[in-house]
């Protein structure tokens, strides 16, 4: 294993704004997709997210934006295997 030089973590704002723009991308996608189709989640669920766009954004951002942090925690250096004679770039 290496040790922590020149690796650094991404910027938890980063990482928020990516969830974000993930989760506009979606809704506006699942809203496309999904309207004018007799899906019962899309009738049961369709017309508050048409009627609160923000709203259905900033829930779906706040849950991807817990998944990325369970999938990959802030705190943890990621590991690099080297092979013996290698050197990685700086």
């Amino acid at each position: 294993m290496l040790p922590e030089r020149g690796i650094k973590h991404p910027d938890p704002m980063a990482r928020l704004a990516l969830c974000a723009v993930v989760a506009v991308a979606a809704v506006y996608a699942g809203e496309k997709l999904c309207e004018g189709k007799s899906w019962p989640l899309w009738e049961k669920y369709g017309p508050w997210i048409l009627e609160n766009r923000v709203e259905a954004i900033a829930i779906l951002a706040a849950v991807l934006y817990g998944i990325s942090l369970a999938l990959w925690p802030e705190g943890k250096t990621p590991t690099i295997d080297v092979e013996e004679g290698f050197e990685p770039c700086e």
